[in-house]
Order: structure tokens, then C-alpha cells, then sequence
């Protein structure tokens, strides 16, 4: 039979871990328009490596 015991927190390791878990989740809380300009910049880099790696190509073949 499992009996938890709240009172004694030594008994419960994970508890602090979940605690710290929740509290940076709600500090690290972003705006829903986040997502999408991460996203958006993401592909602007994306796009920016593959010109600067056809211009490096190009530039080695002469």
C-alpha cells in the first residue's frame, strides 16, 4: 500500500524538480506571435545560409 505524505517533502525528491519546472515555464511564458516570428527568422536565415553557400560554389569554381 503506497500512503504520500505531503507534510514531509524529503520524502518526495521530484517534488522541488516539478516546482522549478512549473516556475520557468510560466517565466519563460512568450507571446502567441512568438512562434511565428522565431519561425519567420528562421527561414530568413535559412535562406540567407543557401545564397551565402551557392555564392562560396560558385566563387570555387571559378
Amino acid at each position: 500500500m503506497n500512503v504520500s505524505l505531503p507534510e514531509c517533502p524529503y520524502l518526495q525528491p521530484d517534488l522541488k524538480f516539478t516546482a522549478r519546472m512549473k516556475q520557468l515555464s510560466q517565466a519563460m511564458a512568450l507571446p502567441e506571435d512568438a512562434a511565428t516570428y522565431l519561425l519567420e527568422i528562421l527561414k530568413f536565415l535559412g535562406t540567407l545560409g543557401l545564397i551565402l553557400v551557392t555564392a562560396l560554389i560558385m566563387l570555387m569554381a571559378g
